[in-house]
């Protein structure tokens, strides 16, 4: 299989939407996590109708828009995901969100449409304990378009992932977010000096727009 140059990494037939925890409970201000611990909503607040407005783009272009939910109970909360943070200050976070059925683990501004994927999991990484790499390769998918909240924590840990499963993978920096700039611009580093591509939502439209003008290959990014 032949390498793909980057220009070709984000363009339809070749790339996939991924959608990472956009859920009440990350998102919302009533939501578990910034309800109990003030975390500092302004940023997933200016990050959502970017991604809502890339996410009509992607399906516009006919690119696969994948959803990805977070959903813990019972059957999945194990001992050593509960006692992740050990007994300080902080360990009570562990299975506090997205319980499943409740109104936490709900979209957040965004919602799955017919031709859309779902994909639900249990830890930070989306390929962890999925099908989300049989789902991708099921559609010809080569690389990965990641988006969604918390950029450091399941977004990076998925990116990570994806690499891991043979995928190109790039970040959309400006349709991820999390509660601290510094955590999401040193996430935003790390992803570009080891792992893969970095964009903009504008740059991905903008250059949907000119392969669409030219019938070929066209990116208009970096």
């Amino acid at each position: 299989m032949s390498r793909l140059a980057e220009r070709e990494r984000h363009i339809p037939g070749r790339a996939a939407l991924v959608v990472i925890d956009v859920q009440n409970d990350f998102c919302a201000a009533d939501g578990s996590l910034p309800r109990r611990y003030d975390f500092d909503l302004q940023f997933v607040d200016a990050m959502v109708p970017r991604l809502q407005r890339l996410i009509n783009a992607a399906r516009a272009v006919g690119m696969p828009v994948v959803f990805v939910r977070t959903v813990h109970d019972e059957s999945n909360d194990s001992p050593a995901w509960l006692g992740r943070l050990g007994d300080g200050a902080g360990s009570e976070r562990a299975g506090v969100t997205c319980r499943t059925g409740t109104w936490g683990a709900e979209f957040f501004g965004v919602a799955p449409q017919p031709g859309d994927h779902i994909i639900t999991k249990h830890r930070f990484s989306a390929f962890v304990g999925t099908n989300l790499a049989i789902t991708l390769t099921s559609l010809g998918i080569r690389s990965v378009l990641f988006t969604g909240v918390a950029t450091e924590v399941c977004v990076e840990s998925s990116l990570r992932d994806g690499l891991f499963h043979e995928f190109y993978v790039t970040l959309v920096e400006d349709c991820a977010a999390t509660y601290a700039k510094a955590a999401h611009d040193a996430s935003v580093s790390v992803v570009r000096k080891h792992f893969g591509l970095v964009t903009t939502s504008q740059e991905l439209i903008d250059s949907w727009a000119l392969v669409g003008q030219t019938g070929g290959i066209g990116y208009g990014g970096q």
